[in-house]
Order: structure tokens, then sequence, then C-alpha cells
């Protein structure tokens, strides 16, 4: 289970990092162009979620309660509703929603995985 919460960790990371890269591409891309568009800071604020995310499941994996899971699983909420939220708009936060949808329901299954075994 902690290998699990681990390498899911590992991935969150790198996937937030990747769509950090590209959210604040697009964000100065807007401001200098001046167009309105908020597909930059929304994928910003998508990344950073799934970054903290990410980090409380490495951070908290061998604690014997679930709130290392709970506060995944929120935060992962979060991002996974807004990144929904704003898909009609920009087609290409579906794949981000998608992520931050698998990753709560690794969260989820983390949760009922343990109380099965207690």
């Amino acid at each position: 289970m902690k290998g699990i919460k681990l390498w899911a960790g590992i991935l969150g990371i790198i996937v937030a990092s990747y769509i950090l890269i590209v959210s604040c591409y697009e964000a100065a891309w807007n401001m200098l162009t001046m167009s309105g568009h908020i597909n930059g800071i929304i994928g910003i604020i998508i990344a950073l979620l799934l970054l903290a995310g990410s980090i409380v499941r490495i951070g908290m994996r061998g604690s014997e309660d679930d709130s290392g899971s709970i506060i995944s699983l929120v935060l992962f909420g979060i991002a996974t509703g807004l990144a929904f939220a704003i898909t009609p708009i920009y087609r290409y936060m579906r794949g981000w929603a998608i992520i931050c949808l698998v990753m709560a329901i690794i969260s989820v299954a983390m949760i009922i995985a343990k109380n099965r075994r207690s």
C-alpha cells in the first residue's frame, strides 16, 4: 500500500510539473498578447492542486489513519471539478481533468482498502 501511494504521488508530481510548465507558458502568452483568456491561470491552479495532493499523498503514506488520503481526495476532487468545468471552453483540459479524476479514484481505493484491512 505504501508503495502504491509513493508511485502514485511521484507520478502526480511529474504530471503536475508538466501542467505547470505548459500553463505558465500559456499565462505568459495570454498576458503578452492581451487575449483575455484564462486557461493559463486555471491550468496553474489545477497544477498546484494536483501537486499539493501528490505531496500530501507521499508525505502521509505511512500514517495509521486515512487523513492523508482524505486530504488528497479533496484536493484532487477540487482540481477535477475545476478542470471539467472549464473543459467546454478549453478542450485540452479534459485530459488534465481525467488525470485528476484517476488520482481521486486512487485515493478512494486507498481509503476503502485500508478500511477493509482493519
